[in-house]
């Protein structure tokens, strides 16, 4: 499929390394050449640019480009996803069941449209555009008055689109625009407000969505600039290799007994397990404060993971502040600089859970993950290995590249990749007083990746999961539709949920979101 990405700019922007961003030089005409492709080719407004701003690029898009997805963007606002420019493949796998990508609505601090114009703007303008629209598209006429009581907008010109789709917007939005200039005169303002088409097609925008039935999906924009993503990438690489030197002695000593890494002793096996889990396989979840204190949100996550285990062959285990020293036993370092705070309790969790999983094997699972259905035979076997993988990243610098989910694990007892992950975390902390990075866990799990074979194909073992795992996250707060809601379980058991996140049990009209159909039909298990 022909995606493009167009990059509004007016000056030179640091390469992008992803072939569908493009640069255009808007308001080209007249001004110095940056080596982009220029607005002022073709069919162009070009020298329109300091009333039009960006909208220059949108017509010359729509008069000169042919492709099947187009998208706009800023040389400093993208559409982003987990810190990263939108994907090729993520895009079009979104406008499959989307018809157009819009940035997230920002709320007006007047109170709605029309008052937030008059405020910043001049709304001569506004009324002008109405009596344009009544005349020349009086069907759009209640879409118009509903968008300007509104107090939400969508801003900056930014889009994602199929291309007939965006041909159809601009066909409308510039036979409005070019009335509107005929009566404007553009000398009496100071460079800001002399911008003044830019303005009114924000708000325009919104009322042609109004009036269409697309179905529409918002995306995080953010001021960003190009060099900011190479940086993440480039990060990333540093701490892998800083994790990598950091941990070179315990590499050695596991590649000294490369041919008897099964035997080779380690400091714990000097523990033997206070929980015989009843010859089960374990099911470990943490909440360090308890489940008395648990957010709603994880309260329904823990309730349907029990629910969803079957009693026979599995046990669930609730890890605690105040039980856990009777599951591990955390090195006395790790004790004392967990007591200093120099280790947090969320990466506590990470050492936590490669204690467990290789004192006891079984499943690790966080607390934020939904439980929709059954647990698959695979986790029932007590010698599988299993984690959640998808085909591509979930955002660009994660240096597990969708290959691993440290959040959701399943080892036999004595794995060498959960042995590995405890045995670092004990050596980092004897030599490290802070973490390299949030997710230490992943850098040490691609560590292992890359120098045990063993490793490396026990996680190529695992089926790929679909990103619906993250389906229900994103829509929680939107009107529960049952039909989707039985796609995404076609899909995948797990939805991983965060527990931070402000959720609503009705909508603005008083339909039920996800998330009051997730705690309506959630039991509350007593414990």
């Amino acid at each position: 499929m022909d995606t493009r990405i167009y990059v509004m700019t007016h000056k030179p922007i640091e390469p992008i390394d992803n072939e569908i961003y493009i640069p255009l030089h808007v308001g080209r005409a007249g001004k110095e050449d940056l080596g982009y492709l220029g607005d002022n080719t073709g069919n162009s407004i070009s020298e329109k640019n300091n009333s039009y701003c960006e909208l220059t690029g949108l017509y010359w898009l729509w008069k000169n480009v042919h492709c099947d997805i187009v998208g706009i963007c800023h040389y400093r606002r993208f559409f982003i996803k987990d810190e990263q420019i939108l994907e090729k493949d993520y895009i079009e796998q979104i406008l499959q069941h989307y018809d157009i990508i819009v940035p997230n609505s920002i709320c007006m601090e007047e109170g709605n449209i029309e008052r937030h114009y008059e405020t910043k703007h001049h709304k001569e303008y506004m009324l002008l555009c109405e009596k344009i629209i009544t005349e020349k598209y009086p069907e759009y006429a209640n879409a118009f008055q509903v968008a300007i009581q509104c107090n939400l907008l969508s801003t900056r010109n930014l889009l994602i689109t199929h291309k007939k789709i965006f041909d159809e917007y601009c066909t409308w939005l510039f036979d409005i625009l070019f009335e509107v200039e005929k009566q404007i005169d553009f000398s009496k303002y100071d460079a800001s407000h002399s911008r003044v088409m830019a303005f009114l097609s924000e708000w325009l925008f919104r009322v042609w969505l109004l009036q269409h039935s697309y179905v529409i999906r918002e995306e995080n924009v953010k001021m960003i600039e190009p060099k900011d993503f190479l940086n993440d990438m480039k990060g990333m690489q540093l701490k892998y290799q800083l994790v990598k030197t950091i941990l070179r002695p315990l590499i050695q000593l596991y590649e000294t007994n490369r041919h008897r890494l099964d035997s080779m002793p380690s400091l714990a096996e000097e523990f033997e397990p206070k929980d015989t889990v009843d010859g089960k396989i374990p099911v470990w979840v943490c909440w360090w404060q308890g489940e008395e204190n648990t957010p709603d949100i994880v309260k329904v996550c823990i309730n349907n993971i029990r629910k969803n285990i079957p009693s026979d062959k599995c046990v669930f285990r609730l890890i605690t502040l105040e039980n856990c020293l009777d599951y591990v036993t955390f090195t006395d370092t790790i004790i004392r600089k967990f007591q200093e705070g120099k280790i947090t309790l969320t990466h506590l969790s990470d050492i936590l859970r490669a204690e467990l999983l290789y004192r006891y094997g079984g499943m690790w699972i966080d607390a934020t993950y939904y439980v929709a259905q059954p647990m698959q035979e695979i986790f029932l076997e007590p010698d599988s290995f299993y984690t959640l993988k998808y085909p591509y990243s979930i955002w660009k610098s994660d240096i597990s590249q969708g290959r691993w989910s440290c959040n959701l694990l399943k080892a036999p007892r004595r794995n060498l990749f959960v042995r590995f992950l405890m045995e670092s975390f004990w050596y980092y902390w004897e030599v490290n007083d802070s973490l390299v990075d949030y997710f230490l866990i992943d850098y040490v799990a691609a560590v292992a990746y890359d120098i045990f074979p063993q490793v490396h194909d026990m996680i190529e073992q695992c089926p790929q999961n679909d990103s619906a795992v993250f389906e229900l996250q994103k829509n929680l707060n939107r009107k529960f539709s049952a039909e989707t809601y039985q796609e995404w379980l076609k899909k995948t058991s797990f939805f991983k949920l965060n527990w931070r996140m402000e959720t609503a049990e009705k909508t603005i009209t008083q339909e039920p979101t996800f998330w009051g159909y997730l705690k309506e039909t959630d039991l509350y298990i007593s414990v």
